[in-house]
């Protein structure tokens, strides 16, 4: 039918131009390989439906992809651009602190499914594989998790019979090995459907949580090729989301035409569903790589003599900001869109370092904008004044997670509060007082600003002086009305408070060229004002923004905070929880705006509309009908007040509920280390000795003292101690199991208590952080220095309380110390 068609006239000039277009189509798709770090499977089936689904083609790409063999060196390959991309284990930053020029793009996933797996049913933990043969490879680098896991249980390379990794799952079922490295997708299929028990050692669980997949280039396709890059990412992802919402149409696929390795489709959608779960952890979004993250895998790499002590991530992780959620912070810009980008960059800027899972930006909006956005869902959480907070509250539900401290230009002051300054020029004799405004020009910035009109507007009306008595204009921004009066186009004006002072400070202005008119004065207030004062701007979210995010964000301004020394310093605001806005009400349903608007009921509105009728049909009569009705319409309106009082109370008993619970995590937490506080260190260790205790297991407890700590702060300051403090809390806290206890006792004191743990294993895990603390370095300034710690032990025997126990421990310490420091002394009767 082809040819009897083609063979026709104008038929066969059509077919060559589909032909031609065809052809042109193909060749116009970029070609680029992909090369697989191993034999086909469920493990990248992302890239494979990215391809037979054509999201590939649709991005202009035409991608190869390349399983493993033994003649790949998958490093140098995409480096000599064999291969423009690669997939590789957490361990390609080692290749790129040896002078590899290569960047890392995604991690597909979250954390690493390489475990130990036994099936010897006496060995139920890691430190039961003293003695025993373990399968690992002998690529030190990829076993590092699996060995680090070993080590934070007492257990060294010396402590087991290593052989050579046989990947025959035989052998383990067969007892030819003890414990063998596996991946979660694959050798637990086997066992389960062959039926036998197992146990699973996941270094996840110990503090060993590593990427892996990890999707990258060469330095050379970031620089040349970066919208390829972007496309292929993209495509990339959107073939691991189909992938993971449909795992056996995916399965099958793979079966049917990637299956070298001959695996069932019942293993294969087996494998789908672990991996699922451990590329999509949480609310981050997929392929998301965390330099902060990658921080703490370098130190591990460290740890084991795999990285060198200089390494550097500088453009290696994710330089083109691919797989980050983006988050829009829309922020009323009561003096101009540049005023706002200067003030709230360095806070989007923090976000982002913080929480790289995210891309935090500023978005300056205007009253009317800032409705907008917020009616659209085109930002997540706004910054805006307390009227208009209250207003969108009622409207669209959004919530304020915390409020604004205000900072005067020397530190001094913590504001939580702010007001009105009612102003003119210092020359000008006809207005000595508010009562002289009446008649006169005067500039408010807008009828929905709360520090630039309503509060002002308050404070005029207390004095006789209500709108229509002025001549009333409006501008865009504080500083234009502060400009307008001062130029004598209008007599005055009204600003939030610390606009004049601000001016002033940024040299637009001289302060003596200003009158106030009405100054109050206010107890640790710095800023001229005329009003009464209400609670400072807070940042809320939309209703649709996650929880999550909205507490991180919470926890991470919070904390800050806390620091306020380093919050001047980066030039960010300070916060607090958030403030009773009960007075903002007030002043609303006072002056009747939005959303108290709506005018009551009263007999004398409705003698006044009702008048003709009551001359009619006679007074009485009239009386007696609007007072019935009068009495129905103030019962119904009481039933909505009512009904409304009791869900805004419903509401601030949750508010309230939920600050609350934020305060306790603060109030568990050391705020320098970020590790247990005293108070809550003590509270967990009663339970854990009264457990102890209970079931006749073994308790360990660690007094550590940093050596010589007062000698650092006399020599280099207390911001080295303080920055020494934190490094000493994160190197041990990556020791440590989930069920340990670490808490700061007091200055440069710590404690550790280790459950279910021997006494021999917590002398090692002693050492061990002696060893650790001292190959630690702390750069603080220009200095670089290093600290020892001292170490006492005890041991759980007949004490009578987690005190005494403590106070045991606190005794070895002090022998610890003075048999020479920097080691670690054990009390004789550990049982």
């Amino acid at each position: 039918m082809y040819i009897d068609i083609c063979e026709r006239g104008e038929s066969v000039r059509y077919c060559l131009f589909i032909i031609l277009l065809a052809v042109g189509l193909c060749a116009s798709n970029e070609g680029v390989v992909l090369q697989l770090q191993w034999k086909h499977q469920f493990q990248f089936a992302g890239f494979y439906i990215a391809k037979e689904h054509g999201f590939y083609r649709d991005a202009g790409l035409d991608v190869a992809i390349k399983e493993f063999d033994n003649s790949i060196d998958i490093i140098e390959d995409v480096v000599s651009q064999k291969a423009t991309y690669g997939v590789a284990h957490s361990s390609l930053l080692i290749s790129k602190n040896k002078g590899k020029p290569v960047v890392a793009l995604s991690a597909i996933y979250q954390s690493s499914p390489y475990v130990l797996i036994a099936t010897n049913p006496e060995i139920k933990t890691p430190h039961d594989l003293h003695g025993k043969r373990v399968m690992v490879t002998d690529d030190a680098v990829q076993s590092a998790s699996n060995m680090g896991m070993l080590l934070s249980n007492g257990i060294s390379k010396s402590d087991i019979i290593m052989q050579i990794h046989s990947f025959d799952i035989e052998d383990l079922i067969d007892a030819k090995t003890d414990a063998m490295a596996c991946y979660l997708s694959n050798e637990p299929y086997y066992l389960q459907n062959r039926g036998i028990p197992y146990t699973i050692f996941n270094p996840q669980e110990y503090g060993f949580d590593f990427y892996d997949d990890i999707v990258f280039t060469s330095q050379k396709e970031i620089e040349t090729h970066p919208q390829r890059v972007k496309a292929f990412q993209e495509a990339s992802t959107k073939g691991w989301l189909w992938a993971f919402e449909n795992i056996e149409a995916t399965a099958k696929l793979i079966y049917e035409k990637y299956n070298t390795q001959n695996k069932s489709l019942e293993n294969l959608i087996y494998e789908g569903k672990v991996l699922k779960d451990l590329a999509l952890k949480g609310d981050m979004p997929f392929g998301h790589i965390s330099k902060n993250r990658y921080e703490e895998i370098a130190k591990i790499y460290r740890l084991n003599g795999l990285l060198d002590r200089n390494y550097s991530l500088d453009g290696f992780i994710n330089p083109l900001g691919l797989n980050l959620q983006n988050v829009r912070i829309g922020v009323l810009a009561k003096r101009g869109d540049e005023v706002a980008h200067k003030r709230w960059d360095n806070l989007a800027q923090y976000l982002n370092k913080r929480l790289d899972t995210y891309n935090f930006s500023i978005v300056p909006l205007d009253f009317t904008e800032i409705v907008q956005a917020v009616k659209n869902k085109s930002v997540d959480f706004i910054i805006t004044n307390t009227m208009q907070y209250v207003q969108l509250e009622r409207s669209y539900g959004i919530s304020r997670i915390a409020t604004l401290v205000n900072s005067d230009s020397e530190n001094k002051y913590k504001l939580k509060e702010f007001g009105s300054v009612i102003f003119t020029r210092s020359d000008n004799e006809k207005v000595q007082s508010l009562e002289d405004l009446e008649g006169v020009s005067f500039g408010a910035v807008s009828p929905l600003s709360f520090g630039g009109w309503i509060i002002a507007y308050e404070e005029l009306l207390s004095h006789g002086i209500d709108k229509e008595d002025l001549q009333l204009s409006y501008f865009e921004t504080h500083d234009e009305v502060v400009r307008e009066v001062l130029s004598s186009k209008i007599d005055a004006g009204a600003v939030r408070t610390d606009t004049l002072e601000h001016m002033a400070a940024e040299g637009l202005i001289d302060l003596g060229d200003i009158k106030v008119l009405a100054p109050k004065k206010y107890d640790n207030f710095p800023y001229l004002v005329s009003t009464k004062l209400y609670p400072e701007w807070p940042i809320a979210k939309l209703k649709e923004t996650s929880d999550v995010l909205a507490n991180r964000v919470f926890s991470e301004v919070i904390s800050f905070s806390l620091k306020s020394d380093l919050a001047q310093k980066e030039g960010i605001d300070s916060w607090s929880v958030p403030q009773d806005y009960s007075s903002v009400h007030e002043v609303l349903k006072k002056l009747k705006i939005d959303p108290y608007d709506k005018s009551e009921i009263t007999i004398a509105n409705i003698l006044r509309e009702y008048a003709l009728y009551f001359y009619i049909f006679g007074l009485l009569s009239v009386v007696l009908f609007g007072w019935i009705l009068h009495i129905k319409r103030r019962s119904r309106d009481l039933k909505k007040f009512n009904e409304r009082l009791d869900k805004e109370v419903v509401e601030r008993t949750k508010e309230l509920h939920a600050a609350n619970e934020k305060l306790k995590v603060l109030a568990n937490t050391d705020f320098l280390t970020g590790i247990s506080n005293r108070g809550y260190f003590m509270r967990v260790a009663q339970k854990y000795f009264d457990i102890a205790k209970r079931n006749g297991t073994t308790l360990q407890v660690l007094s550590l003292d940093l050596d010589y700590f007062k000698n650092v702060n006399d020599t280099y300051g207390h911001q080295a101690g303080d920055d020494i403090l934190k490094a000493f809390a994160k190197t041990i806290t990556l020791l440590l199991r989930e069920s340990d206890l670490f808490g700061r006792i007091g200055g440069e004191e710590f404690c550790i208590i280790l459950q279910n743990t021997s006494f021999e294993g917590a002398a090692t895990f002693a050492k061990r952080v002696c060893e650790s603390i001292e190959k630690m370095e702390v750069t603080s300034g220009e200095h670089v220095i290093h600290v020892t710690v001292s170490i006492g032990l005890a041991t759980m025997n007949d004490e009578e309380s987690i005190e005494k126990l403590i106070k045991k421990s606190d005794t070895a310490l002090y022998m610890a110390k003075e048999s020479g420091r920097n080691r670690v002394y054990v009390m004789e009767n550990h049982g």
